[in-house]
């Protein structure tokens, strides 16, 4: 960069808050570069899920491992969701997210290597561990930066995540039977992120005043309320994730190629949808569109289900969940940053993201334990009632409108 725009490492004392103060070029770089990894967890989610059912073959495994592993990888996520947040309030967020991403890209790879279901299991939640760090960590960082845009700028977190979901299985299916080459792509492309990050964020997030904040402090009605309703939605969603792939496929019978084409609507309805929907929460209130987004969800989550081979209704249906899955848990975070102090607007989204993975934990296998009586009622179980009370929750929460970050730097 040139003079009139120095890089953090010759601006000392900057910070990320002030860096983004500086100018909108400075703002929009911060957020792309901290959304980076959000396409990495969103590539290797599908390059997982959609490929487990070569994976679990050839680690000479049954089906019925896909909920554990599922599980596992959600197990990961969960423990260390409240690890990110916390340290995002209390330590560098940069170096925090480094340490996270540098643990998904070597584990990411050894997914691709993995020879027994125990190691297979072992990377998955590895992964998580990374996943469930960096997760929090990063939408805090997007979303604390400003009041006025915290839903656009955690929409960039969406669409990243949602081009990762897109991406997956397009990639990955050509490679099939054997997946090792694009799991090995997602490591590399992990530690092209972590270059950039260092060089790009500040070691320092914000400069304020210490204040004596309890973790009671989270505990306020809208944080409550979009508890509940972010957990039945990753109930929901990780009935999805573990199931829907192995839907299309065995369910359906449909040709993999078609299947990949539906999945990959769940990450194109995110990355189209998202940056709308967060202006359109910055604009009339992320209250009334986290409902929006559940209803989204809810639609999709009964469709998918009840039209059979209709490719066409698939298509639509499975774009409709993933614009809403793409900026909901985002959305919830940022809502329940609006709902209490500044100084602990990490610790909120740590909070969020820990109960979203214990419903997580959840959603494998209540689909596996109800798949005797098919995928239909397993689906519009697991995910058409889960996001339809996820839904009714949204209605009770109320509007923040006023800012409450402190802006000091």
């Amino acid at each position: 960069m040139s003079a009139t725009h120095p890089t953090p490492e010759s601006t000392p004392g900057a910070t990320v808050r002030s860096l983004a103060q500086k100018s909108v070029g400075w703002f929009l770089l911060i957020v792309l570069v901290s959304a980076i990894p959000a396409f990495l967890e969103g590539f290797d989610t599908e390059l997982y899920f959609f490929g487990s059912p070569y994976i679990v073959h050839n680690v000479h495994a049954t089906a019925a491992l896909l909920g554990s592993i599922g599980t596992g990888f959600a197990l990961g996520i969960a423990i260390f969701s409240i690890v990110g947040g916390y340290l995002f309030d209390r330590f560098s967020v940069k170096y925090t997210i480094m340490l996270s991403v540098t643990i998904f890209a070597v584990f990411t790879v050894l997914t691709g290597y993995a020879a027994t279901s125990t190691t297979l299991f072992l990377a998955r939640f590895l992964v998580g561990i990374g996943v469930g760090i960096f997760q929090p960590a990063i939408v805090a960082l997007l979303g604390d930066i400003f009041f006025e845009t915290r839903g656009r700028a955690v929409s960039a977190f969406a669409i990243f995540f949602g081009g990762g979901l897109f991406a997956g299985p397009l990639i990955i299916t050509p490679f099939l039977p054997h997946y090792r080459t694009p799991f090995i792509l997602s490591g590399v492309a992990a530690v092209i992120s972590l270059i950039v990050f260092y060089f790009v964020i500040p070691p320092t997030y914000k400069k304020m005043e210490k204040r004596a904040i309890r973790f009671s402090g989270i505990f306020r009605r809208n944080v409550v309320i979009l508890s509940g309703s972010i957990f039945m939605f990753g109930i929901a969603l990780f009935g999805y994730l573990d199931y829907y792939s192995d839907y299309l496929l065995k369910g359906l019978a449909l040709a993999p190629g078609v299947a990949a084409g539906i999945a990959s609507m769940g990450g194109l309805g995110g990355l189209i949808c998202a940056y709308p929907i967060g202006y359109l929460a910055d604009r009339f209130g992320r209250k009334y569109i986290v409902s929006l987004a559940a209803l989204l969800i809810m639609v999709g989550s009964f469709g998918m289900f009840t039209v059979s081979h209709n490719v066409t209704a698939l298509i639509v249906l499975t774009f409709a969940f993933g614009a809403g899955w793409g900026i909901y848990v985002d959305l919830v975070a940022t809502l329940g940053q609006d709902s209490v102090d500044d100084s602990i607007a990490g610790t909120v989204t740590g909070w969020l993201f820990l109960v979203f993975n214990i419903g997580a934990l959840l959603g494998g296998p209540i689909f596996s334990a109800l798949l005797p009586s098919g995928f239909v009622v397993a689906g519009l179980v697991t995910l058409g009632l889960a996001s339809m009370i996820s839904f009714v929750l949204t209605l009770l929460t109320r509007p923040i409108l006023q800012s409450n970050i402190v802006l000091k730097e």
